[in-house]
């Protein structure tokens, strides 16, 4: 009968199995992200606040990627655990939260290039009207302050 709904039987839809992806090790081939590996140096001790924490300086190239990664995503805590471990990561991260943002940067920075992972600057500091003064008076928008156009003359 015309305009009489269909009944329909579902139709199960079977998932294909998928293969497991299976690395195989091949001796003839170079694993280019060994590049990345870092030279084996022993850690160094620092403290900040009474935190202690050893910054390590011997990474695998996986972990060297890790660090770009986190860094990119502003991961900081998981950044500096990578660097000075499951106890020290956290701790100098909480410990680097009580400063201001000159100085956290610039501890930050510090921690970055002790670990042999960057040499330059790890984290830049944005010029302060970036980051907002405290107690500076918002500016005014130079197109409100015109109430007139100019008049041809």
């Amino acid at each position: 009968m015309p305009g009489a709904p269909r009944k329909s039987a579902a139709t199960k839809v079977q998932p294909k199995a998928v293969e497991p992806v299976v690395d195989e090790v091949d001796e003839d081939v170079f694993d280019l992200l060994s590049v990345l590996d870092t030279e084996d140096l022993p850690p160094v001790p620092v403290t900040l606040r009474g935190v202690k924490a050893q910054i390590r300086r011997s990474y695998s190239g996986a972990e060297s990627v890790l660090f770009t990664e986190y860094l990119r995503q502003e991961k900081v805590e998981e950044l500096l655990t990578l660097i000075a471990g499951d106890e020290g990561g956290p701790a100098l991260s909480k410990a680097l939260a009580a400063f201001n943002t000159e100085q956290g940067v610039k501890l930050f920075n510090w921690l970055a290039k002790t670990s042999t992972l960057t040499s330059g600057e790890a984290m830049a500091l944005l010029p302060a009207y970036a980051r907002g003064m405290d107690g500076a008076q918002p500016t005014q928008d130079a197109n409100a302050s015109t109430a007139e156009p100019s008049v041809k003359s």
